[in-house]
C-alpha cells in the first residue's frame, strides 16, 4: 500500500482515539457539570461544527497550493490546544468557544487527509484507500470510548480532557512524516478559480446528492452533539454512553469492512439504504429509551454513516483531476458543514420546545420520505 495512505491512516487512528475518548461526553459534561439545557447543548454542538460550514471550501483551495501536510499539522496542533483547554472551563460560554476552535481544527484536519489520500491514489483505488482512512478513524473512535470509560472510572472529566489532548499530540509524528507526499501540483490560479466555480455548479445541479449529504450531516451532527445528552436524561450513565459509542464504532467498522465495497456499486440505491437505515434508528430512539433500544439505534447509525461517506466521496470525486481535488472536496465539505452546523442547534431548540424525543420523530419522517423519493426517481445505479 502507498506509504502516504498508511501514514494518513495512522494519523486518523490516533485522532480518532482522542475524539472517541472525549467527544461523546462533552454534551453530558455540559449537562451535568455546567447545568446546560438542550438549547445550550445544541449551541455547543453547532459552534463545534460551524467552522466546517465555511472553512473547507477555502482550505480546499489552499490545499491545491500548499503542502498538505502543513495544513494537517496545523489542525493537529489546534486540536491539542482546544481539547486540553476544556479541562479549565467553568461555563457553557467557554465550552462553546473552545468547541468552535476544535471545529476549526477539524476543518483543517479532515480535508487535508482526504486530499492526501486522493492525490496519492489512482482513481480506481480511491474508494478503497478512503475506506482504509475511514476504517482507521473508526477503529480509533471505537477504542477511544473504552479508554474514556476507564479514565472516568478512576478520574474526572477534566483529567479525561487532558489525556485526550495528550493522545491527540501523538498525531504530530505521522503528520510531519507526510511532508514529502503533500507538495501541490503546479497550476495557475485562474484554473483553480474556474474549477471552483464549476464544482459549485456541479453540486447545484445534483440536488439529490446534495440532499443526501445534508441529511447525513444533520443527523450525524445530532448523534454526536445532542444524542448523548438524550441518553443521559434517559438514565444512562456516562460510562454507559461511552460503551454505546463503542458499539457505534463496531457497527461502522463492520459495515466498512464487510459491506461498503459491495454496496457502493449501487450508487443511489446504496444511499437510499443509508437514509432509510438512519430513519429506522431515529424512530426506535423516539419510541423507546431503554438501553437495548439505544444500542440498536446507534448500531444502525453506525451502519448508515459507513455507507454514506465512501459512496458520496466516490460520487463527488469521480472524474476529477488530481490538481482540482482539494477545491472539489472543499465544496463537498462546506455542504456537509452546513448540515452538521444546523442539526444540533435545531435539535436542541426542538427538544426544549416540543420534548426531547421530537427531533428523532422528525428525522424519521424526513428520512423515510427522502429514501422513498430517491428509490422512485433514481436515474441509474451510479449517477445522481
Amino acid at each position: 500500500m502507498n506509504p502516504a495512505v498508511v501514514l494518513v491512516a495512522i494519523c486518523s487512528a490516533i485522532v480518532g482515539v482522542s475524539y472517541g475518548m472525549h467527544s461523546p461526553v462533552v454534551p453530558v459534561f455540559a449537562r451535568e457539570q455546567l447545568a446546560a439545557d438542550y438549547s445550550q447543548v445544541g449551541l455547543i454542538g453547532t459552534a463545534n461544527f460551524l467552522p466546517f460550514m465555511f472553512a473547507p471550501f477555502f482550505i480546499g483551495i489552499l490545499l491545491d497550493r500548499l503542502n498538505k501536510s502543513y495544513v494537517l499539522l496545523s489542525g493537529i496542533l489546534l486540536n491539542v490546544f482546544s481539547i486540553f483547554i476544556l479541562s479549565t472551563v467553568q461555563s457553557t460560554l467557554e465550552v462553546t468557544f473552545y468547541r468552535a476552535l476544535a471545529g476549526v481544527a477539524h476543518a483543517l484536519f479532515w480535508p487535508s487527509c482526504e486530499v492526501l489520500i486522493s492525490v496519492n491514489s489512482a482513481p480506481e483505488r480511491r474508494v478503497r484507500n478512503i475506506s482504509v482512512f475511514i476504517a482507521a478513524w473508526i477503529l480509533g473512535f471505537m477504542v477511544g470510548p473504552l479508554i474514556g470509560k476507564l479514565i472516568l472510572n478512576a478520574f474526572d472529566y477534566y483529567t479525561l480532557f487532558q489525556l485526550a489532548a495528550a493522545t491527540m499530540a501523538v498525531g504530530i509524528v505521522p503528520s510531519v512524516l507526510l511532508r514529502s507526499y503533500g507538495w501541490p501540483a503546479v497550476q495557475k490560479d485562474l484554473e483553480v478559480r474556474a474549477s471552483s466555480v464549476e464544482v459549485a455548479k456541479e453540486i447545484a445541479t445534483h440536488p439529490k446528492l446534495a440532499g443526501v449529504i445534508l441529511y447525513y450531516a444533520i443527523t450525524f451532527g445530532v448523534v454526536l452533539a445532542v444524542y448523548p445528552a438524550y441518553m443521559s436524561d434517559a438514565s444512562l450513565t456516562t460510562e454507559d454512553i461511552e460503551i454505546m459509542f463503542f458499539f457505534f464504532g463496531v457497527s461502522r467498522f463492520a459495515t466498512l469492512l464487510l459491506l461498503v465495497t459491495r454496496i457502493s456499486r449501487y450508487g443511489e440505491l446504496a444511499l437510499a439504504l443509508a437514509v432509510s437505515t438512519t430513519a429506522v434508528g431515529m424512530i426506535i430512539s423516539f419510541s423507546s429509551t431503554s438501553v437495548l433500544s439505544f444500542a440498536v439505534s446507534i448500531a444502525l447509525f453506525g451502519l448508515s454513516t459507513s455507507i454514506f461517506y465512501p459512496v458520496t466521496f466516490s460520487l463527488v470525486t469521480m472524474d476529477t483531476p488530481s490538481g482540482h481535488v482539494g477545491s472539489k472536496l472543499g465544496v463537498y465539505n462546506t455542504l456537509f458543514g452546513a448540515g452538521w452546523t444546523a442539526g444540533p442547534i435545531v435539535a436542541g431548540f426542538a427538544s426544549d420546545a416540543f420534548g426531547p424525543g421530537s427531533p428523532y420523530l422528525a428525522f424519521f419522517v424526513i428520512g423515510s420520505t427522502f429514501a422513498a423519493a430517491i428509490t422512485i426517481f433514481r436515474k441509474g445505479r451510479n449517477h445522481f
